[in-house]
């Protein structure tokens, strides 16, 4: 009988090992699938700071459309080098000018899309290339953002 009452504190304290090493277990697996830095980054990223650049619509556009200019054209041509072998995100943060054809809105959009096509035409994989709508802003205050993400 004395056996049988001993060997109950032995159950107790081997379920409480286990329930501590399964949280150590779960803990590191937390851990080790937590990117950081360069030794976390996916496969084929490129260490170091991801490119991005903050546009001006206004510079890359025609007035109140969403056709881009050969400057504007060739400044998004420049990015394709930077950008290549990751996928890209276009993002517009704010709204332009609206003009006749097209509404606030309707232009920021016209214009995110743009610069996914000239991207595109520029040699970017189409797969790779997602667009987006950050926060808004005042009208004629449109920024277009073109990251590695």
């Amino acid at each position: 009988m004395k056996d049988a009452v001993s060997a109950r504190w032995a159950i107790s304290f081997a379920d409480l090992l286990l329930l501590l090493l399964g949280c150590f277990v779960f803990l590191h697996a937390v851990e080790a699938a937590r990117p950081t830095g360069s030794a976390g980054a996916a496969p084929g990223a490129a260490a170091g700071p991801v490119p991005t650049a903050e546009l001006d619509a206004a510079s890359l556009f025609e007035p109140g459309e969403a056709r881009l200019t050969e400057a504007g054209r060739a400044r998004i041509a420049a990015l394709v080098p930077q950008l290549r072998g990751g996928n890209v995100r276009v993002s517009s943060r704010g709204l332009g000018e609206g003009g006749g054809r097209l509404d606030r809105f309707e232009l920021a959009a016209a214009r995110s899309v743009a610069v996914s096509r000239a991207l595109r035409a520029a040699g970017l994989d189409e797969r790779a290339i997602a667009v987006s709508f950050d926060e808004a802003a005042g009208p004629g205050d449109q920024r277009i953002v073109v990251s590695r993400r």
